[in-house]
C-alpha cells in the first residue's frame, strides 16, 4: 500500500513539475513583451537584459494610442473577427449538422475534403483571393477580409460542428419531433442549447484565427480603412530601425483583450473541447 501511494505521489510531483515548466515557457514571452513595453530606450538595449524596468514609463502606450493607426486597426480587427466568427458558426454549424444527421451521396467525401483543404498553405490562396476580391470590389474593405478569413476558418469549424452534433443522441431529436416540433425547431430549441459550449469554443477559434491572420490581410489591405492589427504592427519598424518599446506596447494592447476574453469564457471553451471529443 505504501509503495502504491509513493508511486502515485511521485507521478503527481512529476506532473506538477512538467506543468510548471510548460507554463513558464508559455508565459515567458508574454512577460518579456509587457516588461519591454514599459521600458525606456536605454533599458530596452541594456546589456545584460533588464527584466524589471528601473524607471517604468507609459510613454510607449501613449505614443501607440495617439500617434499610430493601432486604435483604428483594433476596431477593424474586432469587426472582422466577429463577422468571421458569426458567419463561420452560421454556415459551418448548418453544414456540420447536415453532415452529422443526413445520409446523402458524398457525405463522407465532402466532409473529408473540407478538412483536407486546411492543409493548403495560405500563400497558395493569396493570388486567387485577391483576384476574386478585386472582381467584386471588396479589396481594402472589412467585409472582403472577413470573407477571406472565412475561407480559412470554415473547414475546421464545419468539422468540429459535425463532431459536436454527432455526439448528441438522435433519440432526443426523435422525441422532440414526436412532440410536434419541426426539424428547424428541434435544432433551435433542443440541439443548440446542448452544444452551446462547443459552439462557443468553435467561435473562439474562428475569432482568434481571424485576429492573428496576416498574409491574406496584407494582400487585401491598402489603407487604414481595413488595416488589421497584425498589419498595423509593421508601422513601428523600418529597414534600418525597429522601435521596440512602441512595438511591444502595441503587441500588449493587441494580446491582452484576447486573453481577457478567453479567461472570461474558459469554462465554456473547455466544455466545448471535451464535448467535441467523440468517436464516430
Amino acid at each position: 500500500m505504501r509503495k502504491i501511494k509513493a508511486s502515485s505521489l511521485l507521478r503527481l510531483i512529476i506532473s506538477y513539475i512538467v506543468l510548471m515548466f510548460a507554463s513558464i515557457i508559455a508565459v515567458l514571452p508574454l512577460a518579456w513583451i509587457i516588461s519591454t513595453s514599459i521600458k525606456t530606450n536605454v533599458e530596452v538595449f541594456a546589456n545584460p537584459p533588464i527584466w524589471i524596468p528601473r524607471d517604468p514609463t507609459i510613454a510607449n502606450y501613449v505614443n501607440v494610442l495617439v500617434n499610430s493607426s493601432i486604435p483604428i486597426a483594433f476596431l477593424n480587427s474586432f469587426i472582422i473577427g466577429v463577422t468571421t466568427a458569426f458567419l463561420a458558426l452560421l454556415f459551418g454549424g448548418l453544414a456540420g449538422y447536415a453532415f452529422a444527421r443526413f445520409n446523402f451521396r458524398g457525405n463522407r467525401f465532402l466532409s473529408l475534403f473540407m478538412l483536407l483543404s486546411q492543409m493548403l498553405p495560405i500563400t497558395v490562396l493569396m493570388i486567387p483571393m485577391f483576384y476574386m476580391a478585386n472582381e467584386f470590389g471588396l479589396v481594402d474593405t472589412r467585409i472582403g477580409i472577413a470573407f477571406a478569413h472565412l475561407v480559412i476558418a470554415m473547414p475546421l469549424v464545419t468539422w468540429m460542428a459535425k463532431g459536436y452534433f454527432t455526439g448528441v443522441p438522435k433519440e432526443i431529436e426523435e422525441a422532440a419531433i414526436i412532440d410536434g416540433c419541426s426539424t428547424f425547431s428541434v435544432m433551435i430549441k433542443v440541439i443548440l442549447p446542448l452544444v452551446r459550449p462547443a459552439l462557443a469554443a468553435t467561435g473562439i477559434y474562428a475569432f482568434v484565427s481571424s485576429w492573428n491572420e496576416f498574409a491574406l490581410s496584407n494582400v487585401l489591405t491598402r489603407s487604414d480603412a481595413s488595416r488589421t492589427v497584425p498589419i498595423a504592427l509593421n508601422e513601428f519598424s523600418s529597414f534600418f530601425r525597429v522601435d521596440w518599446g512602441d512595438t511591444m506596447a502595441a503587441a500588449t494592447l493587441i494580446t491582452l483583450p484576447v486573453i481577457a476574453v478567453f479567461m472570461a469564457i474558459q469554462k465554456q471553451f473547455i466544455q466545448g473541447l471535451v464535448s467535441g471529443a467523440v468517436k464516430e
